[in-house]
C-alpha cells in the first residue's frame, strides 16, 4: 500500500465527518473537534503530501508509511471516543454555571484587565535597546498577562449582546479592543495571539445571541485568521522595513497575498534558500519532528511516559518553595533532537514543535498516542457539552469562547496541554473562576441576570 494512501484517507474521514455533521445538521463551528481537526489537517495532510519526498528521502518509507498509518487510525480513535456519550455524562456532573451576570463586577474587572494586558503587550513593542527600557524581574513577570486584553473584549461583548438588556455601547468598545488586540499583536510579530483574537471574538459575538455564523461568515474569519498569522510572521522576519508603526503600515501596503500559501504549507518558505540548497529540509515542521519522533524513540532515546504533563501542575509551584524544580519532559525531548536530528544539536536546543502525535509517540509510542488522544478527546467533548448545558448563561458564554480555540494548540504544539501551563491556567481562567464565584454566590448571581 503507497504511504500516500493512509494520507488519503486521513483526509476522507475528516470530510466525511464534516459532511455528515452538516447533513444532519449537527455542524456548530464552535465545536472543539473542528479546530483540532483543522490543525491536524494542516499537519498531518498537507504537511504529509507537501513533504512526502522530503520524509522518503530522509526517514525512508518504512518511518513514513508507519507516520501516515498512524495519524489514520489516531483520528479515527479521536473521532470514535469524542462521539461517545461519555462527555456528556461528564458535563452533566460538573456544578452548574452561574445564570446570573453581574454588571457591575464585569465594568470593574474589565479596564483592569484591559490596561494589564495592554502594559504587557506593550512591553513586548516596546525597543528594548532604548535608555529606559529595562524592567525588573517581578515588574516582567507581572507584564506576562497580555491575552487579560482579550478577555477584557469578550466580557464587554458578551454583555452588551445580552438578548435580555442589550447594550450597543458595551459591544461597541468590546470590538474595536478585540480588533485593537488583533492588530497589536500582528504588529508585535505574534501570531497565536493575533488568531486567537479572530477567533475569540468570533465566537463571543454570536454565542452570546445563541447563533452561528453561516459558512460566509466562516470563510471569511478563517481568511482573516490565515492572513493575521501570515502577516504577523512576515513582518516579524522582514528586515526590510523599520521596526515602527509607519514601518508596519508601509509593510501592510506591500504586502503578498501569496505568502499565505507558505503559512498553509502550500509553497516553500524561502524560495531563495531553496534555490540554493538543492535539498532542503523540514525537520523543524510540525510532520518533520513527527517523523524524526517515530525514527529515534525508543531504540535511540527514551520515551518521557507523560513527564511534561506534570508541568500542568509543577508550573505554579514557585521556585521560592521549589528551588531546583525541573522542567519535567525536557531531557527526553533533547536527547529525541539530539539523537535523530539531520543537523548538530546540542542541550541549548530549543526547537520547534511536533505536533501532537509526535509528542504522544515521545509519550509512549502507538499505546501512548492512544491513551492521550482519548484523554484529549473527553476533555474537549466535555467542556463543549458543559457549554452546551448553560449556553443561554453569559459566564458560559464568556469562559467557551475564550476556551474553545485551545483545541488547536492541542494539535500543533509540543505538548497537547502547553496551553494550558503557557498561556491558559494563569491568565484566562483565574478572572473566568472569579466570576463564576461572584455570580453564583455573591448579589450579582441572581437568575435574572440584571445587575442589582
Amino acid at each position: 500500500m503507497d504511504e500516500r494512501a493512509y494520507v488519503v484517507a486521513t483526509a476522507a474521514t475528516i470530510l466525511g465527518y464534516g459532511l455528515v455533521q452538516v447533513a444532519r445538521g449537527r455542524f456548530d463551528p464552535f465545536a472543539p473537534a473542528w479546530l483540532f481537526l483543522t490543525g491536524y489537517v494542516q499537519v498531518y495532510v498537507i504537511q504529509a503530501l507537501s513533504y512526502h519526498e522530503y520524509a522518503l528521502r530522509v526517514r525512508g518509507v518504512e518511518v513514513t508509511a508507519l507516520a501516515n498509518a498512524r495519524a489514520f487510525w489516531a483520528v479515527c480513535w479521536f473521532l470514535l471516543v469524542y462521539e461517545c456519550p461519555i462527555g456528556r455524562g461528564v458535563a452533566a456532573r460538573l456544578p452548574r454555571a452561574p445564570a446570573g451576570w453581574s454588571i457591575g463586577l464585569v465594568g470593574g474587572m474589565a479596564p483592569v484587565l484591559l490596561a494589564w494586558g495592554l502594559l504587557g503587550a506593550f512591553l513586548v513593542s516596546y525597543d528594548r535597546t532604548k535608555p529606559g527600557a529595562e524592567v525588573g524581574a517581578g515588574t516582567f513577570l507581572l507584564l506576562q498577562f497580555p491575552i487579560l486584553a482579550q478577555v477584557a473584549a469578550v466580557l464587554l461583548i458578551v454583555t452588551g449582546r445580552d438578548p435580555r438588556r442589550p447594550r450597543p455601547a458595551l459591544t461597541a468598545v468590546g470590538m474595536a479592543i478585540a480588533v485593537f488586540y488583533v492588530f497589536l499583536w500582528m504588529y508585535n510579530g505574534k501570531r497565536s495571539h493575533s488568531l486567537i483574537g479572530v477567533l475569540t471574538t468570533l465566537c463571543a459575538y454570536y454565542a452570546s445571541r445563541g447563533r452561528r455564523p453561516s459558512f460566509a461568515v466562516l470563510a471569511t474569519a478563517a481568511a482573516l485568521g490565515v492572513v493575521s498569522v501570515t502577516v504577523a510572521l512576515g513582518w516579524r522576519n522582514n528586515p526590510d522595513y523599520a521596526r515602527t508603526v509607519s514601518g508596519f503600515i508601509a509593510y501592510l501596503g506591500d504586502f503578498d497575498p501569496s505568502k499565505v500559501l507558505v503559512n498553509l504549507n502550500l509553497a516553500d518558505r524561502d524560495e531563495a534558500a531553496s534555490s540554493v540548497r538543492k535539498l532542503p529540509s523540514y525537520e523543524t515542521e510540525e510532520y518533520g519532528g513527527y517523523l524524526l519522533m517515530l525514527d529515534t524513540v525508543p531504540h535511540k532515546s527514551p520515551h518521557d511516559f507523560g513527564a511534561p504533563y506534570l508541568r500542568v501542575f509543577s508550573t505554579y509551584i514557585p521556585r521560592l518553595v521549589w528551588p531546583e524544580k525541573p522542567l519535567f519532559g525536557r531531557d527526553e525531548w533533547l536527547d529525541a533532537w539530539i539523537a535523530g536530528s539531520e543537523f548538530p544539536r546540542d542541550r541549548k536546543f530549543t526547537g520547534p514543535a511536533v505536533g501532537v502525535l509526535g509528542a504522544t509517540h515521545l509519550n509512549g509510542g502507538a499505546v501512548g498516542t492512544a491513551i492521550v488522544l482519548a484523554v484529549l478527546a473527553l476533555m474537549l467533548r466535555s467542556g463543549y457539552e458543559y457549554y452546551r448545558r448553560f449556553a443561554s448563561c453569559p459566564w458560559a458564554q464568556c469562559w467557551w469562547a475564550l476556551t474553545f480555540y485551545n483545541a488547536w494548540f492541542m494539535t500543533v504544539n509540543d505538548d497537547p496541554m502547553v496551553w494550558f501551563y503557557y498561556l491558559y491556567g494563569h491568565t484566562t481562567l483565574p478572572p473566568m473562576a472569579l466570576l463564576w464565584l461572584a455570580n453564583r454566590i455573591g448579589a450579582g448571581g441572581a437568575d435574572s441576570g440584571l445587575p442589582t
